[in-house]
């Protein structure tokens, strides 16, 4: 028993599996250039909607964006966007700094839209 236990041993994790092997091949087979197009459009989307409000870079292979916020403390700021609605998430999280915060863009278009209008409105207090 422990010889055939150890020789599936050394082939599953030695070794890729045969089955997993496959799946990455059928898996690079796949056309991405829809969900590409797509998640390009959402991130020019939150890009010049809140460009003119924050400092913001646009990302060029990210599905968020990670803007500065516009008072000292990006976990303040998240909190209040959190009272109000909105699910960001601060950016000490990523960095020992707490000045900006991350908006993820794959989420649906209304969704989007309305975050972004509510961050136009706190950039304003």
């Amino acid at each position: 028993v422990m010889a055939a236990m150890l020789k599936l041993q050394q082939y599953s994790f030695v070794c890729a599996p045969q089955p997993a092997q496959w799946g990455a091949i059928r898996a690079m087979e796949v056309n991405l250039d829809g969900y590409l197009e797509d998640y390009r459009r959402k991130r020019d989307l939150v890009v010049e909607g809140l460009s003119d409000c924050y400092e913001i870079v646009k990302p060029g292979g990210a599905f968020y964006v990670f803007p500065k916020a516009p008072v000292a403390s990006g976990a303040a700021f998240v909190e209040e966007a959190i009272s109000r609605g909105l699910l960001i998430i601060p950016g000490n999280i990523f960095s020992h700094r707490d000045s900006h915060f991350r908006i993820s863009f794959a989420a649906p278009d209304e969704t989007l839209h309305r975050g972004i209008e509510l961050l136009r409105e706190l950039a304003k207090k």
